[in-house]
């Protein structure tokens, strides 16, 4: 028997999807069902639409992690490489920004603001954002985004499939199952970090790994991925508005001098630091549910 299959259509519809279909098929359809979700998401960041730029990376993100983690299903698969990492960066920025304004302005009806109220920093974040929309413009109209993604168009609909990739697709948990293992190391050890913010950040990524990994094969999956799905996005939810609150007092504690002096800020910051210290009770309390559940 050859290492490799013929080239085969995308999968039919997740409806008729089980734990019997070949797991390279499985995988295929969601990559397939991503690659038509970023050419929505990229036409909406040339209108500047809000919220746009994070779209695009979270299928971007959907993407990678599946084509990597599920590689062994396929005879070759396309790379990003440097200039993705790039583009990804470039988003990250934009929608870091956004949230950014997003919860500022949450905060000052917190402390009861008027829009008249608002600081003369807040509003500069408004051009920063337009202008950070420009940028991820000037870089996916660059050649190579339409070659990458013209490469991952193919990949999804010509995939050749190993002999893993012709396996049932209930092999799937088992990519699924270390990336829990992986999830739950990577808790492990944020107990020895040294900078609990950077392992925090590694915890987010494991996360959002084992998050789409088993979104991906949900379809064959069924109840078995739901069960890591639930809790795992849930947690990923804290873990992003931890990094929020993060990004936030560190962007209040970079302001000038005498903004970083006025009474308002400082408020702020103090938010920030209560914030942070219940999102990580709540963190630790997600992880002992998760594993609870998965015992």
């Amino acid at each position: 028997m050859s290492a490799a299959t013929a080239a085969v259509e995308p999968a039919a519809p997740s409806g008729s999807m089980s734990a019997n279909t070949r797991a390279g098929a499985v995988i295929q359809y969601y990559i397939s069902s991503q690659v038509d979700a970023l050419n929505r998401a990229i036409a909406a960041t040339e209108r500047h639409a809000p919220g746009s730029a994070a779209s695009v990376r979270a299928v971007i993100h959907r993407l990678r992690t599946a084509i990597r983690g599920y590689q062994h299903l396929f005879t070759a698969t396309p790379h990003g490489g440097v200039q993705l990492d790039q583009l990804l960066s470039a988003l990250k920025h934009t929608e870091d920004l956004e949230r950014l304004r997003t919860h500022f302005a949450d905060r000052f009806d917190q402390l009861g603001l008027t829009v008249a109220e608002y600081p003369k920093w807040y509003g500069a974040l408004d051009e920063e954002v337009q202008e950070s929309y420009r940028q991820i413009e000037r870089v996916h109209s660059q050649t190579w985004v339409a070659a990458l993604l013209g490469q991952v168009r193919m990949f999804a609909e010509h995939a050749k499939f190993t002999r893993d990739g012709d396996k049932p697709a209930s092999s799937l948990m088992g990519v699924v199952s270390k990336a829990k293992i992986h999830l739950l190391d990577t808790y492990v050890k944020m107990s020895h970090a040294t900078d609990l913010v950077a392992a925090r950040d590694q915890m987010r990524t494991a996360a959002r790994d084992a998050h789409f990994l088993a979104e991906a094969a949900a379809p064959a999956l069924g109840r078995s991925a739901d069960d890591v799905i639930v809790p795992v996005s849930d947690l990923g939810h804290l873990l992003v508005q931890y990094r929020q609150a993060v990004i936030a007092r560190n962007w209040l504690l970079r302001l000038p001098g005498a903004d970083r002096a006025d009474r308002l800020t400082a408020s702020l910051a103090d938010l920030e630091k209560e914030h942070l210290h219940q999102l990580g009770e709540q963190i630790d309390q997600a992880v002992a549910d998760m594993i609870d559940r998965w015992q």
